[in-house]
């Protein structure tokens, strides 16, 4: 067991203080030793409201140690990950397992203790996750397809399996000098990565499926936004490169995306009616910066952060 305990939850918040509370309070009575809340808004009225809502959860006195970190800017989902643990792992020499919940989700109960033991009853196993309920489907694995970039709910030829990140928990020994995410990611894509590094070293994944988190999904960002079309296709291009084992595999996955991703801007396109999606992807290929948009400009985005998979494969 880490020097700090079992199992320490981390939670992102960027604009999201009502749907924050709601995920906390269902983390309450779970087993979990340590919480970190890390808000990416860098506002103060945001901070004022987070601190009230964790004063309430002291005032019902929680069960777990409750910490906080307030950025100076959107780090990003990976980054700030990376940047608890890193100072979890220094300060106090860390915990076994990480849990990583969006903050627009809500565990059930004895959700925690679940994955715990199914974490133990598979020790090979590096990352575990429960069902994700989204309104009426219920979600296991999802499924890449490298040369395209395609994500679904069923296999397709030549995809493979991996676990979002809306909810994951992680064997701390993943975190290398608390690295757990490939922070060229900024907020689309990192837990496929992260499953695909976790197999290739050797470990499994497993997905508990009389477990369940409730998750109310991307109403984080608005999809046909810039910001929100950049970061999916950028996500895409970037995998085209850390999935790639060879040169030539790489340039068959570029070659995919290419046309792949184009056809998905031209028809988003079409439905939104309007050419964000396209001029979003030539960004995406050139890796141009897109600013992350103000809270007051729309996204709510629950996660600021959210994975690839935060949002519903059929609505991409």
């Amino acid at each position: 067991m880490g020097a700090s305990g079992l199992l320490c939850a981390i939670v992102i918040n960027y604009f999201g203080a009502d749907k924050t509370e709601r995920c906390l309070a269902s983390l309450s009575g779970q087993a979990i030793d340590t919480l970190v809340l890390v808000d990416n808004s860098a506002d103060q009225d945001e901070r004022h409201r987070l601190e009230a809502i964790l004063s309430s959860l002291n005032d019902r006195r929680c069960r777990f140690i409750i910490r906080t970190r307030f950025n100076d800017t959107n780090l990003g989902f990976g980054k700030a990950i990376n940047q608890v643990i890193r100072d979890d792992q220094e300060s106090t020499g860390g915990h076994d397992y990480y849990l990583l919940i969006n903050n627009d989700a809500e565990a059930t109960p004895g959700l925690v203790a679940g994955l715990l033991l199914a974490a133990a009853t598979h020790p090979d196993a590096a990352l575990v996750s429960p069902r994700i309920r989204w309104g009426d489907d219920d979600v296991g694995y999802y499924w890449y397809q490298p040369f395209l970039g395609h994500v679904s709910r069923v296999p397709w030829p030549g995809s493979f399996s991996y676990l979002s990140g809306c909810c994951l928990l992680v064997d701390a020994a993943l975190a290398h000098n608390g690295a757990l995410f490939d922070e060229d990611f900024f907020m689309y894509g990192e837990d496929i990565d992260l499953t695909a590094r976790a197999v290739r070293t050797g470990r499994a994944i497993v997905c508990v499926e009389h477990l369940l988190v409730i998750h109310e999904g991307s109403g984080s960002s608005r999809h046909g936004g810039l910001f929100y079309e950049y970061q999916v296709a950028r996500g895409h291009v970037l995998l085209a490169g850390k999935l790639a084992d060879h040169r030539v595999t790489r340039i068959l996955f570029t070659a995919g995306r290419a046309l792949y991703l184009t056809a998905r801007a031209m028809v988003r396109s079409l439905r939104y009616r309007r050419r964000t999606p396209i001029r979003a992807l030539l960004l995406a290929w050139t890796g141009r910066a897109v600013n992350t948009p103000l809270e007051s400009a729309a996204p709510h985005d629950n996660r600021s952060t959210a994975s690839l998979s935060s949002a519903s494969p059929t609505n991409r």
